[in-house]
């Protein structure tokens, strides 16, 4: 039963929310308070049977601010409870004090009294400890001072004083030796769980290290030896024990030695950042070679530097890189073939036109043949460029234009008029998808202005202006000619040429609109 009570009291206002440290806090000023209250009531009995009236007031008083203060504890006002008891206990003692005289030796309390803070608060509340004790001191001197004279003094005979000290010479063992316990015990179990947790560390770090997937290495920084090394790194590297390491520099294992400035840089690095990676050949002891990620962080051991080397087995890694830089190299040299060989075959498809067309006798049938020959040029220019850009997926576009531009140039030769480009066309690139409709779209436009647009004149000029504001493309191509209904032609599509404008613009999701102000102008966009 008294054990029941003993817990239920220690417990007082301890739930699952506060943490192991403060709760043997809290446990152990519930207990001594609990201490406080048995033994002043035990005090309250001596002193009325010694007829001692005035002290008993005191007792009492002192036993209901004592309970009262287990109900702080109760509404986990733990740090005002904690604070309050021991300030009580310093009122206590100096009102005995002063109450019963120097030659009762109360005052001997006073020192447990001054250490109890000590094992109340935390070391990091040196404030509260060092007004507590200070407080006990301070009492403890001005009773000296003022020579315990006060109205406080009670009559009593000496030898009943002679017997009351014996008692408070028992108790004051008796608070002593339970402080001490408390402090002690304290130490020793915080001392144990430090010491049983560091082990418990030095075991998980060692479990860590010597099973790791990674060669792991200490290595001192001013002679770069290796002073540890781990069961991975003694597999990697193809050797028999660890100590086998110990007389080998880490840079031993590289397959190619680094050189003085790549050393430095190192270095450099490490004391910058703290920390360096890279990727290295390595060369085990068996003459093996593999790569390795190599990470180095540096560290301080008792403020002494060291590198901490972990070292990653890619080789698997690196075949497939290999591999796959291989596979792509293969790819791009097959379809830098295939746009080189569609080149071709178109070149050799517009010269058998052209060989055909010399077998025309009809003027408009030869038309005919050679605005197929520019078309089927228009796409193979295409190819040509993408062959020729190391991506093989982007064309410079602006370069196209010229050079198409000067084949259809070469194409109408001899029309009657002397006609002048005017390009404007800075940096942009369209995919195949989006090159080959707007290709053909131009070679149409020029060479309707060529065919149509400058009959009757000397000179003409065909402005081209390309544009790309962010995703947005827009290719306007206009002509200073004789002008014609644009709108219309190109909604009633009566010729072949304006019929594929209008698919190849649909083709890319594009539009077009027309102005016919001094000439004819058409506006291309879309979305790419």
């Amino acid at each position: 039963m008294l054990t029941k009570y003993w817990e239920f009291i220690s417990n007082l206002g301890i739930d699952s929310t506060i943490n192991r440290d403060n709760i043997k806090r809290l446990k152990l000023t519930n207990q001594l308070i609990l201490i406080s209250v048995i033994l002043t009531i035990i005090y309250v009995f001596i002193y009325s049977y010694l007829n001692l009236g005035k002290i008993v007031y005191i007792e009492i008083g002192s036993t209901l601010f004592y309970a009262s203060l287990l109900f702080f504890s109760f509404f986990k006002y733990y740090r005002i409870a904690r604070f309050l008891f021991v300030v009580a206990l310093n009122i206590q003692m100096y009102f005995l004090a002063l109450s019963l005289g120097t030659e009762s030796q109360v005052q001997l309390l006073f020192i447990p009294i001054a250490a109890v803070p000590v094992v109340l608060f935390r070391l990091k509340n040196i404030r509260s400890i060092s007004f507590l004790v200070l407080l006990s001191i301070g009492l403890l001197i001005s009773l000296y001072m003022y020579n315990f004279n006060n109205f406080f003094f009670v009559e009593i005979d000496y030898a009943l004083v002679l017997k009351l000290r014996v008692i408070f010479l028992i108790t004051s063992v008796i608070c002593e030796v339970i402080v001490i316990y408390s402090i002690v015990k304290n130490y020793e179990t915080s001392e144990y769980k430090l010491g049983r947790s560091n082990e418990l560390l030095q075991y998980q770090f060692q479990s860590m290290f010597d099973n790791s997937s990674d060669a792991l290495f200490l290595v001192d920084w001013k002679t770069r030896m290796v002073i540890k090394a781990n069961k991975r790194a003694i597999e990697m590297f193809e050797m028999e024990r660890e100590q086998d390491f110990f007389d080998r520099q880490a840079d031993d294992f590289h397959a190619h030695q680094l050189s003085a400035k790549d050393q430095e840089e190192m270095s450099a690095a490490l004391l910058k950042k703290g920390f360096y990676d890279g990727e290295v050949l390595y060369k085990t002891n068996l003459g093996r070679e593999f790569w390795g990620a190599l990470a180095v962080r540096l560290i301080y051991i008792g403020g002494k530097a060291f590198q901490s080397v972990r070292v990653t087995d890619i080789s698997e890694r690196k075949k497939a890189e290999q591999y796959t830089k291989a596979a792509l190299q293969e790819k791009e040299i097959l379809l830098a073939e295939i746009h080189h060989r569609v080149k071709n075959n178109m070149a050799v498809i517009s010269g058998l036109i052209g060989l055909q067309s010399n077998y025309v006798e009809d003027e408009k049938a030869k038309e005919l043949f050679e605005e197929s020959r520019n078309r089927i040029h228009s796409m193979a220019l295409i190819h040509d460029k993408l062959y020729q850009h190391e991506t093989f997926a982007k064309i410079e576009f602006c370069a196209y234009i010229n050079d198409l531009v000067d084949h259809i140039k070469g194409s109408y030769n001899a029309t009657e008029a002397d006609v002048s480009f005017n390009i404007t066309c800075n940096d942009i690139f369209l995919n195949i998808q989006q090159a080959v409709p707007c290709g053909l779209v131009l070679n149409e436009l020029i060479s309707n202005s060529f065919k149509h647009a400058f009959k009757g004149r000397k000179e003409g000029e065909i402005k081209i202006v390309c544009t790309k504001m962010g995703e947005k493309f827009t290719m306007m191509v206009s002509d200073n000619g004789v002008g014609y209904d644009a709108d219309k032609a190109l909604k009633e599509s009566n010729s072949l040429g304006l019929t594929l404008i209008n698919a190849l613009i649909e083709q890319i999701n594009g539009t077009v609109k027309t102005a016919n102000h001094t000439g004819t102008t058409y506006y291309i966009s879309f979305e790419g």
